[in-house]
C-alpha cells in the first residue's frame, strides 16, 4: 500500500513539474522571483530533450510500482501518460516544441511586464519610475 502511494506521489510530482515547465514563466509575471526556479526547470528540460536521457523521476515511480505489486510501464512518463491522451499519439516532438514556444513567450512577457512595472505613466503623461 505504501509503495503504491509513493508511486502515485512521484507520478503527481512529475506531472506538476511538467505543468510548471509550461506555465511557470507566466506565473513569474506575478511572482517575479519565481523566474529563477523556472529558468532552472527550463534549462533542465532543454538539456533533457537535446540529450534524450531518461528523467530521474520516472525510475523511482516504476520502482515503487513494482514494489507495490503493479507492473511498471514501458518507456517514459510522457509517452505513458500524455502521448495519445493530451495530444495525438506520436506527436510528442510537436508538444515539446509547443512547450518551449510557450516558455519563450512567457519570458518575453516577463521582461515586458517588468519594464512596465518600472515605468508607469500617470494621467497627465508624466513618467513615474519605481525603484
Amino acid at each position: 500500500m505504501v509503495y503504491r502511494w509513493l508511486a502515485d506521489a512521484v507520478m503527481v510530482f512529475h506531472g506538476a513539474f511538467l505543468l510548471f515547465f509550461v506555465i511557470g514563466g507566466f506565473l513569474a509575471w506575478r511572482w517575479r522571483k519565481l523566474i529563477w526556479v523556472h529558468l532552472a526547470v527550463g534549462l533542465y528540460s532543454l538539456f533533457n530533450v537535446i540529450m534524450d536521457f531518461a528523467c530521474p523521476l520516472t525510475e523511482p515511480e516504476k520502482y515503487f510500482r513494482r514494489q507495490g505489486g503493479e507492473q511498471a510501464y514501458e518507456g517514459g512518463y510522457i509517452n505513458h501518460y500524455l502521448d495519445g491522451t493530451l495530444w495525438p499519439e506520436g506527436a510528442t516532438p510537436t508538444a515539446e516544441k509547443v512547450g518551449f514556444a510557450l516558455l519563450i513567450i512567457s519570458y518575453v512577457g516577463f521582461f515586458v511586464t517588468g519594464h512596465l512595472r518600472k515605468r508607469r505613466t500617470t494621467r497627465d503623461g508624466s513618467v513615474v519610475t519605481r525603484t
